[in-house]
């Protein structure tokens, strides 16, 4: 009864035009197997996927936009390629920890070379100098700061500029009015 309850479930969750393919399988264990054989190795996404991390640019973007764009990239591919678990009794190595580790300083790299190289090139600088190179989180949180730093350091340059043009302005009204003598 449960066999049949899986089979009728599996028959009405998929695609259409695949039911035909497993529809007169034995076993609902043999339709997953058939699915999984067929669906499970996504070596073209998994290749595109890199391929996009590896030319994701910021452009444009701002620190943020460009920092989840990265993070929607790298979440999708660690749903396609799972970091391998030591399975053997009493294993002390931590390998699965140093894989995760050295993905993570891919990532940090991966960000640094992204960003914007008229903006960012002396903070990438400075983060490329620190040892060890500090999680993704701080690298993000210190190239945000840096991005805050330089539109409040605009803001303030383009107010200086436009009270430095009603200055000027005023001081012509005075000098034609004859008001004021040079």
């Amino acid at each position: 009864m449960a066999n049949s309850m899986l089979c009728s479930w599996l028959l009405n969750v998929i695609d259409p035009k695949l039911r035909m393919s497993i529809a007169y399988s034995d076993t609902a264990k043999i339709m997953w197997d058939d699915l999984k054989k067929r669906y499970a190795a996504n070596t073209p996404k998994i290749h595109q996927l890199k391929a996009n991390i590896a030319n994701c640019k910021q452009g444009d973007l701002d620190v943020g936009d460009f920092y989840s764009k990265l993070m929607h990239l790298w979440n999708e591919l660690s749903n396609l390629v799972k970091v391998p678990v030591c399975t053997c009794s009493g294993c002390e190595c931590g390998v699965a920890s140093k894989i995760i580790a050295m993905y993570e300083v891919d990532k940090a790299h991966q960000f640094l070379m992204g960003l914007n190289d008229d903006l960012y090139s002396t903070i990438r600088s400075q983060i490329l100098a620190l040892d060890p190179l500090p999680p993704l989180d701080n690298i993000f949180n210190i190239t945000q700061q840096e991005e805050n730093h330089k539109r409040i350091m605009i803001a303030r340059d383009n107010r200086g500029e436009t009270g430095m043009a009603f200055a000027v302005k005023e001081h012509n009204k005075m000098v034609e009015k004859g008001a004021c003598k040079i």
